[in-house]
């Protein structure tokens, strides 16, 4: 865990308060805040988060799918059009690239065959997973193996109760997804290593949808609040936060109300979870 105190930052983080028509700011302008205001390798952490998007860009080049450019991966456009053409991507600089997607794309473009994308997808994902499980930062760590645990539950889920073969789409290769292949009980086994895996269970068990997700997101909040409860102005805390802004994204696009709720909370807590030294005055997430 980083040592360095970020005060400033957080009591300056933009306001969250949203209107009628739109989001107040972006999980795109705090990427762009975070990286003027945050050491170098601390934003690097920040950036991991941000990779999935990259991911579908460069998806969608790759399998000439119809054109929306996302703003929140980290790479240019032009950058991934490079990646995507297989004579372009042996001039780029692969040291600007994780490992996992420089293997990838090495991968991709050598074999002569067909590549689906739904194999392109699991071998993103599994890079993206270990990748993060590799970090030196424990948070990040803890994120990783907590987001592939439920994806693989979830999965697990809906192939035992549509009768789907799901066991090949398991992503990893731990204690967790190997349970998930092999028992039949309702649980899979895993109470001793997923503690609240009945509350899980109970959650796919949902029937609407949206209130099902709302559950699933409510959970990953509880899930944030827990590993970062004793870090205070810290890396940790910054990078929860950005997690939260993205469930909260998230919700305003499939339900305004309950995205303009979201955000609220997540004022609420800015302004009251956060414990600010004497010299420190909070309103609406800037410094007086």
């Amino acid at each position: 865990m980083s040592n360095r105190k970020y005060y400033y930052l957080i009591a300056g983080l933009p306001d969250i308060i949203p209107d009628d028509k739109k989001l107040s700011f972006s999980s795109v302008q705090l990427r762009n805040y975070l990286q003027e205001n945050l050491h170098p390798s601390d934003f690097e952490l920040v950036e991991l988060f941000y990779l999935p998007w990259d991911h579908e860009n460069l998806l969608k080049l790759l399998y000439k799918e119809q054109f929306e450019w996302d703003e929140r991966g980290n790479y240019s456009l032009e950058l991934i059009e490079q990646l995507a053409d297989r004579k372009q991507f042996e001039m780029v600089d692969l040291e600007l690239l994780p490992e996992y997607l420089v293997r990838f794309l090495e991968y991709y473009h050598d074999d002569e065959e067909d590549f689906p994308r739904s194999k392109a997808v699991q071998l993103l994902t599994e890079g993206w997973y270990s990748h993060l499980l590799s970090s030196g930062n424990e948070f990040v760590r803890e994120y990783a193996a907590y987001k592939r645990n439920m994806a693989n539950i979830m999965l697990a889920l809906n192939g035992r109760k549509h009768d789907i073969p799901y066991e090949e789409s398991l992503v990893g290769d731990d204690e967790v997804s190997s349970a998930l292949k092999k028992s039949r009980s309702r649980d899979f086994g895993l109470s001793n290593e997923i503690n609240d895996i009945e509350n899980i269970i109970q959650i796919f068990e949902i029937e609407d949808i949206l209130d099902r997700e709302l559950r699933l997101d409510t959970h990953f909040w509880h899930f944030l609040d827990d590993i970062t409860f004793f870090n205070y102005f810290s890396i940790e805390r910054i990078l929860a936060f950005v997690q939260k802004l993205f469930i909260a994204e998230r919700w305003y696009n499939l339900d305004k109300e309950k995205g303009q709720l979201i955000f609220k909370r997540l004022l609420d807590e800015l302004q009251s979870k956060f414990e600010f030294p004497e010299e420190f005055a909070i309103t609406y997430g800037k410094r007086k």
